[in-house]
């Protein structure tokens, strides 16, 4: 008897924490893969990316800062908007570090369907990108992306596509014509971990500069991501560049907190 009630009362805390710590799996652009899946916030969620921060080295001497905090939210049902404004930081042994707001990120994302036996979970996004006040010349620029996400026996596997809508300065989410990724990950939901890599080509990508236009550009990454308490999810994340010359690594580190738990049906 005392065995049969203390297995009850584990029951009972399962089925009250797991759905409030199962959001870690929902992985964002960035956060901590380029590769995201296709799933969205449910509706009347918040989650806030509160200062999620890039590192890169883009070359010797060179290094580049992003801290891009993001708002999202379930505003319809399997429909999510997300605001972002990504700040830069250039830095460089020979000149002052050089700060800009690159612009203003909104971005609709939409889930097609619910995964089944026959078919993967689908989404498309529509996005678009303001640059700041201080881009002379820059404009603003679209982007329409595909998602794809198949979950199997060991783990999930992400597919990802974007065009560029329009020309000019795309900022920090949208430098390259188009992109493509594919991702795999496990998920540990009894540790609330996840751990991912990811390959991704991409056309004009920011890092490489004007010299290497119409060159397709292959990188590398791996993350995890870790629920911290039930509202609040951590990641960190590694990427090099696999093309030919000087090697670019990309560190990111950020967090990610839910505002209001997914509201479900027969649950107050």
């Amino acid at each position: 008897m005392r065995t049969a009630g203390l297995a009850m009362v584990g029951a009972l805390a399962l089925t009250t924490a797991l759905p409030a710590q199962t959001d870690f799996y929902n992985t964002d652009r960035g956060r901590p893969l380029l590769t995201e899946d296709a799933l969205v916030i449910e509706r009347r969620a918040f989650e806030l990316q509160a200062a999620p921060l890039t590192r890169t080295r883009v070359a010797r001497g060179a290094t580049q800062w992003t801290i891009a905090p993001e708002l999202a939210w379930g505003v319809l049902p399997r429909t999510q908007i997300e605001f972002a404004l990504p700040v830069g930081i250039a830095e460089r042994a020979s000149a002052r570090a050089d700060v800009e707001v690159e612009g203003l990120e909104i971005e609709a994302l939409h889930q097609l369907n619910a995964e089944t036996i026959g078919w993967p979970v689908l989404a498309i996004g529509v996005g678009v990108h303001v640059p700041g006040a201080t881009r002379d010349g820059a404009s603003t620029t679209g982007m329409l992306r595909a998602l794809a996400t198949r979950t199997l026996r060991w783990g999930r596997v992400h597919l990802n596509a974007g065009q560029l809508l329009g020309a000019g300065d795309g900022g920090a989410d949208a430098a390259s014509r188009w992109t493509a990724g594919v991702a795999i990950d496990r998920t540990f939901v009894f540790r609330s971990l996840l751990v991912g890599a990811e390959l991704v080509a991409a056309d004009l990508p920011r890092m490489t500069g004007a010299g290497s236009a119409g060159r397709t550009e292959w990188s590398a990454g791996a993350g995890l991501r870790h629920q911290l308490s039930p509202r609040l999810a951590g990641d960190l994340g590694v990427r090099r560049r696999l093309s030919a010359g000087e090697s670019a690594w990309t560190l990111t580190a950020g967090a990610a907190y839910a505002f209001a738990r997914p509201s479900r049906r027969g649950v107050r």
